[in-house]
Order: C-alpha cells, then structure tokens, then sequence
C-alpha cells in the first residue's frame, strides 16, 4: 500500500517519563521528532504529531493509548513513535539502533539502516508483538529506538550529528527520499528562517481564513493570500483554548520547527511554550498568547 499519511509520536510523557543516563529520552526524543515531522512534510507527505500533550496523564496505558488512537481516528498509513533505549545503568562503548515491529517490514529496514549509515551499530528489526502501539495500530507500526541513553559511544554520535540530521535520516529512511539539504537544526533560529515563508497562495493561509469566518471572527476573501484583513479576522488565542484555530497555530509553529507536544486543538503548556519560543526567536513581546504581532509573523507579514 502507498504511504501518504504519517503519524508521528515522540514517547513518554513529563508523568511516564522515559530513559535517563548520558541523554534524558523525553527531551531528545522530542527533538528527533520535530524534525522528523517537519522533514516528511517537506518531502510532500501527510504528517500528523499524536505526541500527548505535556503533563497529559500519569497513566503508561492513556500515554500508550492517546498516540495510538490519533493514527486509528485519522487513517494513518503509518505509524512512528520515536524513543531512545536503556539496558544498564551505565555502558562504556556502543550499543546502537534497533526498530521494534510487529512483523518486520521494508520501512522498519530502511530506518534502521538509515541510521546505520550514520553510525550507530545496526541492531537491526526487533519483532516486539507484546508492545502497545504495535498490537493496536491499525496500519504498519515501528517504534524507533534511536540510541542507548547510557552508552557512551552512542551519545557521543548522537551530541555530534545532532537531532536534526537524526530526524532527517529518519524521514528520508522512511520515505525512501532526499530532503532538501539546505535545512539546518530545528534547535537554531537560522533554521527558521528559510522555512517560514508563507506563499502567496499558501492552502494554510486558506484554512486559516475559512475557520475565522465560520467562527465569526471575519468576513474575508477566502483566497489563500496573507494580507491586512486575514490578520484582523485572527483573534487572540491563549492557554486554555480548544478547537480548530488552535490546531492551525499548532501546526504552523510544528512547521516552523517548534514543538508544540502534538497537533491537536488543545492550548496546553506545549503550545505555550512553543509560542513563546517563536515570540523569542522575533522580537516580539513574549507572553505565551497568540494576538495580532504573534499572528502578524506567522502570517509572515
């Protein structure tokens, strides 16, 4: 089957937090998947981030289940969640990569392959039938195991590549194609930058303009054109706020390179610190609340 829609989740949550040695796997793992998220899109691919919101719940099966039921509900063709392995308490050497799958399949090889090539000793595909998210995704499912947290060789290659060149190996591993090369780390503000024009027909823009008018913050020219009267029709989003506005500022931030812990209309901590994040990187007034200066850079204008 053709894969056109990937769902993507970085592991763990602040309340099941994950492996912690060398690297802490629910801070890096977030990073591995903001770029894995932003290099698929650029590749042309359907992405959707099912990573739980912060602090979303102390329960491993809500964590587990929360993913999961994000890739069933929207029809996934894929299913990626993004982790970091620990075996000991401490290991002086190399442990490697490995992708854990129901049943082994090409994508799983590519990726681990993939991360091969940059160095890490190839584990190969680990057939995990017990493990959650593979036995209840409806569609191909793989758990990447990017690197062992306690292992010192691993770490080093890991610190030395970056997040970024990891997510993008990842990305282009499972795709089976090259993302553009001019891309730099998400963590650096001049990766922004190319990343954040908006075009002048841009199907976001468009998005944006037919939700403000629904909602009836706007009359306005559904034409996909940022201009003057889609930024007055924006209204002011903070913390607190659900719904389909929320998830167009959360999947512009995700675009731009910033992590909001998943796309899906809820204004959390995530989000707020994505925005603010982005309000940083602009010059802008940071407070965490999305109003006309914040929606002015987004919009790019």
């Amino acid at each position: 089957m053709e894969i056109k829609k990937i769902a993507v989740r970085g592991g763990h949550t602040e309340l099941c937090t994950g492996a912690v040695a060398l690297l802490n796997e629910l801070t890096e793992d977030r990073k591995v998947t903001a770029a894995v998220v932003k290099y698929l899109k650029a590749l042309g691919y359907e992405v959707l981030d099912v990573t739980p919101p912060v602090n979303y719940t102390s329960s491993v099966s809500a964590d587990l289940a929360y993913g999961v039921n994000k890739a069933n509900e929207w029809g996934a063709d894929l299913f990626v969640s993004i982790h970091f392995n620990k075996a000991y308490d401490s290991y002086n050497g190399a442990l490697g990569s490995e992708v854990c799958v129901y049943s082994t399949h090409d994508i799983a090889q590519r990726v681990v392959n993939g991360l091969g090539e940059l160095g890490f000793k190839n584990r190969g595909q680990k057939i995990r039938k017990e493990l959650y998210e593979l036995r209840n995704t409806s569609m191909k499912a793989m758990i990447v195991e990017t690197c062992f947290v306690e292992a010192t060789e691993d770490v080093v290659l890991y610190k030395r590549l970056g997040a970024d060149a990891v997510g993008k190996k990842i990305a282009e591993a499972i795709v089976n194609g090259k993302a553009a090369e001019n891309t730099t780390p998400v963590q650096k503000e001049e990766a922004r930058k190319p990343q954040s024009t908006v075009s002048n027909t841009d199907s976001w823009v468009r998005r944006l303009q037919e939700e403000c008018n629904k909602q009836g913050f706007s009359n306005q020219s559904v034409d996909g054109i940022a201009g003057s009267n889609t930024l007055k029709g924006c209204p002011t989003v903070r913390q607190g706020a659900r719904g389909n506005i929320t998830k167009l500022i959360q999947e512009r931030l995700v675009t731009l390179g910033y992590n909001t812990n998943g796309v899906d209309g809820i204004f959390g901590n995530g989000t707020k610190n994505a925005v603010i994040a982005f309000q940083k990187s602009k010059g802008l007034s940071v407070d965490g609340i999305v109003g006309t200066n914040t929606w002015r850079k987004l919009l790019n204008l």
